[in-house]
């Protein structure tokens, strides 16, 4: 009879073994799939949230990743799941202007931004002399957008491209062009020339003109260089 009950004991012992690492098992796997599917613990309110995931791709591999002012990776492509919402991004590199945007995360989708590109600061400017380069001045602007999906238009004060506000501004512009990507547009603002987002967002200066007159410029040699007419003199800078 104590033969039988201590048979009976390690039996019982067995199956609630089996039965906690067939719990655990169970449990795990669950685990895995609703992490592979996008599903995380919000930690402010303790809920599982199904996330979004942002994508960012710079065309420096070096930049640094910054979501509300937190480092987050010192390498981009970067990419990561986040539970629904507004973050604050930003790509950092050191002798370059920041890139930033608000990013909407949305349950189940990807918010991408794949055309980051980042322009010097403090851009030098020295004098074109090679007739090459030159003559490109005189080509036609268009050759730079056979391939947008819409059309470029500004008039004194917006630019759209179809029927898109991109941006307006308080002060006139002039001469706004596709940058070669069809992701970003450059344009005279007084003495400047400049170059925003296709969004809107990131208008950043480029070149600082000695002339407040329209004046033209061309991109060129693999999208780095920007050559310039200021004040009847023929000029290059090297912006990425």
């Amino acid at each position: 009879s104590q033969m039988n009950n201590h048979r009976t004991k390690r039996i019982y012992k067995i199956l609630l073994s089996q039965l906690l690492v067939g719990l655990i098992m169970f449990l795990l796997g669950s685990f895995i799939v609703y992490f592979a599917s996008g599903y995380r613990l919000n930690l402010k309110n303790l809920k599982i949230e199904h996330t979004g995931i942002l994508a960012l791709v710079s065309d420096r591999n070096d930049a640094s990743v910054y979501l509300g002012g937190k480092l987050e990776s010192r390498r981009t492509p970067f990419s990561k799941n986040l539970s629904p919402g507004r973050y604050d991004v930003e790509v950092r590199l050191n002798g370059y202007t920041t890139w930033k945007t608000t990013a909407k995360i949305e349950p189940e989708l990807v918010t991408n931004f794949d055309n980051i590109v980042l322009f010097k600061e403090n851009i030098e400017v020295a004098d074109l002399t090679d007739p090459k380069k030159i003559r490109l001045l005189s080509a036609p602007v268009d050759t730079l957008a056979v391939n947008a999906e819409k059309k470029l238009n500004h008039n004194d004060y917006e630019i759209w491209v179809g029927y898109d506000l991109v941006t307006r501004f308080s002060k006139p512009i002039n001469n706004a062009v596709w940058y070669p990507d069809t992701e970003h547009i450059i344009f005279q603002q007084e003495d400047q020339i400049r170059i925003i987002d296709r969004d809107g967002n990131n208008d950043t200066l480029l070149i600082k003109l000695n002339q407040l007159s329209p004046t033209i410029f061309v991109v060129a040699d693999r999208d780095e260089e920007i050559y310039f007419l200021d004040s009847g003199k023929y000029k290059f800078a090297l912006i990425r």
